[in-house]
């Protein structure tokens, strides 16, 4: 019998976990404002971003679609948009309104900030409590859209959180959900295990080009960091080659077959396991992870990462016993008894899967309620 969850129904079709309302900045200069308002309306989350002002071309166009990708995921309700003018504002506006949400627009141009904090108050608290109208319905698992990551990896990383992942990850792509793995540099050395799961010929060479592409381009920078790659927090745990990381960060991904490629923060059009095509550090990829439309967020880390997106809830499982005894506060799930006791990965990941379905229908993760969350959209250019 494929699993359900108590999720909140958008009007195309979609299942949010969350009920938010999006206060998104359409750039930098406009933070201060969104978080003004988030901090007076309850039931908000601030999107903040960098920079867009003197961003061109592809650059700037990724900028735009992650931005309205993370207003368009299902977790968010309604969206507020904070820009500096008219034109830059609209550009992510028109993205966001064919999903049927609300969409509602403050520039700080003419007025000032004063008067955009006060009248973008009284739209949030508005679409508040409009959010909080829509009543929790039962959902099938298909609904869901689930991105795994990992961080912190260490020598247990791949005996562990990973393994105990992917087996959710198996159980959701066997229940007609999605999963989504990134992170493009983690599969140096391992690419070709990987590529091997591609359901055709296509496939495996759109995966294939994305990691040698990847590894041309650092190349072409006079970077060659195959081999050697893992950091120091990686090393301290007793990883010693990118190899050894790649196979361990493979694991949460499960073993079904690979169905789709993604650019960043791009939305999966059908279901199963997708590859996106993302750089490696967590919030660059979590975020393009909430922008392509993941509701919930699987993250596996060894010594410790504590890191949260603001969109989607990020679950930490750990299989490390030190940093479960250091850094409790920060661990969703402790799945140490893989090690420690040998335990089946099936039955932990079982559990896991099951934990998922208790997240998906509001159970809060670390993260959400110390606030120990993050947004950064990856660049692809130089600012101008």
């Amino acid at each position: 019998m494929s699993a359900t969850f108590l999720g909140y129904p958008r009007k195309n079709g979609s299942i949010g976990v969350r009920n938010w309302v999006g206060v998104i900045s359409i750039m930098d200069n406009c933070n201060p404002v969104t978080r003004a308002i988030c901090n007076a309306v309850d039931g908000t989350v601030p999107i903040t971003t960098l920079f867009v002002r003197g961003q061109y071309g592809r650059d700037l166009e990724i900028t735009y679609n992650t931005l309205a990708g993370m207003g368009s995921n299902p977790n968010i309700a309604s969206v507020l948009l904070i820009g500096l003018e008219e034109m830059t504002s609209e550009e992510v506006a028109k993205r966001i309104r064919p999903t049927g949400k609300r969409v509602e627009i403050i520039n700080l141009q003419p007025d000032g900030t004063i008067n955009a904090v006060a009248n973008g108050t009284r739209i949030a608290m508005r679409m508040a409590i409009e959010a909080s109208g829509i009543r929790r319905v039962s959902c099938p698992a298909s609904s869901l859209v689930i991105g795994v990551e990992c961080g912190g990896s260490d020598t247990t990383s791949g005996l562990s959180c990973n393994p105990a992942i992917g087996r959710m990850a198996d159980r959701l792509v066997d229940d007609g959900g999605t999963i989504i793995i990134s992170e493009t540099s983690e599969f140096f050395g391992a690419e070709h295990l990987f590529a091997a799961r591609a359901v055709d010929d296509k496939i495996r060479k759109e995966f294939v080009d994305k990691v040698v592409g990847f590894e041309q381009d650092a190349m072409k920078m006079g970077l060659d960091i195959r081999g050697t790659n893992p950091t120091p927090d990686n090393i301290r745990g007793g990883l010693t080659t990118i190899e050894e990381k790649a196979l361990g960060a493979m694991a949460k991904a499960g073993t079904r077959p690979l169905v789709g490629v993604l650019d960043y923060g791009e939305p999966p059009v059908k279901k199963g396991l997708h590859f996106m095509a993302t750089p490696a550090p967590a919030v660059e990829s979590m975020t393009a992870f909430a922008a392509g439309g993941c509701q919930l967020i699987f993250f596996g880390t060894g010594v410790g990462n504590p890191i949260g997106n603001m969109v989607s809830p990020t679950v930490k499982v750990s299989g490390n016993v030190n940093t479960l005894r250091t850094m409790p506060d920060n661990i969703d799930v402790d799945v140490s008894e893989l090690i420690e006791k040998g335990s089946k990965v099936t039955d932990v990941g079982d559990r896991l899967y099951g934990y998922t379905m208790e997240v998906a229908s509001g159970t809060r993760t670390t993260s959400e309620v110390l606030d120990i969350r993050e947004t950064a959209i990856s660049r692809f250019g130089p600012t101008i």
